[in-house]
């Protein structure tokens, strides 16, 4: 039902026919358990996904599901973490809602079998050591998580965690980072400024990472900025997100050496100053797709001939100052997508040249009345 800017799948659904008939299977056998139901029979029970939970019933509640493997309380606001999570031995997936959590329990590092672990609404400032314990974790989505620095007298890493959100920048260090060897897509959110030095040095440690986002929610008002030129990114990654980075300095000349970037975002308040240059004859050499966001004050815009050879989709949003599009952007055969917002008349003129041409290029201006 929905695709990412990579075209990798991102959100699936199941028709209404077959959801029905699966759920009403799902009930008779008792591989599912939904308030209201019969209480008969409820041990074999494996997922459970209720808002209707009370955290008084909580404790309870895990003594009767000693088998659930699924447990979604996502829907459910909690005040505090439930008590009796602890006696789910076999659970490999959990998602909560707890807004007021601020430390991570001990007590949840103890479902050694768990993989999934998904608080989105948890800004956690403290985890305990334990959860380097937790060797069956695959995947964290929290709002932000800092995690502790690893036992000095345990090797142990996380082999199969390949998938976090929001890391905090604190827990951007060699050591952390290199216990988290198989990570694949990692989303980092905080001040970037404050730790800038922590994070740019030690994103090198992730050999396999794909996918990274840098969000930055600093103090705007501070003197330190992020410098990406300082940055040392993994040469594996095929996409990247920059969003509130404030980046003084033109990212493309950082950027466009990374081998296997696909997906290049330049989100809201990325970058500040008025020209990009991208003139390196190879810069870019797998780029398909580029998202130019809210960079407001955008002027001018400098391709070099053969840059961006593989480009299909472009779009700018807004980009009311921007004088023309490159030239070089026309020679790109594989560029099959332009999506510009809030053109200026004089590009907007420009760009009815090519007005007989969308047997090629897919042109489509907002707003469209103007």
């Amino acid at each position: 039902s929905k695709r990412r800017a990579g075209g990798t799948i991102k959100a699936c659904y199941v028709p209404s026919l077959e959801f029905t008939s699966l759920a009403l299977m799902a009930e008779k056998t008792i591989f599912v358990w939904n308030p209201g139901m019969e209480e008969e029979s409820l041990s074999n029970v494996k997922r459970s996904k209720t808002d209707h939970l009370a955290l008084i019933q909580c404790e309870n509640f895990c003594k009767k599901f000693k088998h659930l493997r699924v447990l979604n309380l996502g829907s459910a606001v909690l005040d505090q973490y439930p008590p009796g999570l602890e006696n789910f031995f076999y659970l490999k997936y959990l998602k909560l809602n707890i807004p007021s959590l601020k430390c991570l329990p001990s007590l949840l590092c103890t479902l050694i079998n768990l993989q999934t672990l998904e608080m989105p609404s948890s800004y956690i400032d403290h985890s305990p050591e334990d959860i380097w314990m937790m060797l069956k974790l695959m995947h964290l989505n929290f709002g932000s998580i800092t995690l502790p620095a690893p036992p000095k007298n345990n090797s142990s890493t996380l082999k199969n965690l390949i998938f976090i959100s929001a890391l905090h920048p604190g827990s951007c260090t060699p050591d952390i980072l290199g216990r988290l060897p198989n990570v694949q897509t990692l989303r980092i959110s905080g001040d970037l400024s404050y730790y800038h030095s922590g994070v740019s040095k030690s994103l090198c440690q992730l050999h396999k990472l794909e996918c990274l986002k840098l969000v930055n929610e600093g103090n705007m008002r501070q003197l330190s900025r992020m410098i990406l030129s300082e940055y040392k990114f993994p040469p594996s990654l095929t996409q990247l997100s920059l969003s509130n980075t404030e980046l003084m300095e033109d990212p493309m000349p950082t950027l466009e050496e990374l081998p296997h970037l696909e997906v290049l975002k330049l989100k809201q308040n990325s970058y500040l100053e008025r020209k990009l240059v991208c003139v390196g004859c190879s810069s870019f050499p797998q780029l398909k797709i580029l998202h130019l966001k809210s960079m407001l004050w955008l002027e001018e815009w400098t391709m070099g001939a053969g840059a961006m050879p593989k480009l299909e989709s472009l779009i700018l949003n807004p980009c009311a100052y921007l004088r023309k599009l490159p030239e070089e952007l026309w020679c790109i055969k594989s560029l099959c997508k332009l999506e510009l917002h809030w053109p200026q008349p004089e590009l907007r003129q420009r760009l009815r040249a090519f007005e007989d041409m969308e047997w090629r290029y897919g042109i489509q201006l907002y707003p469209s009345g103007i």
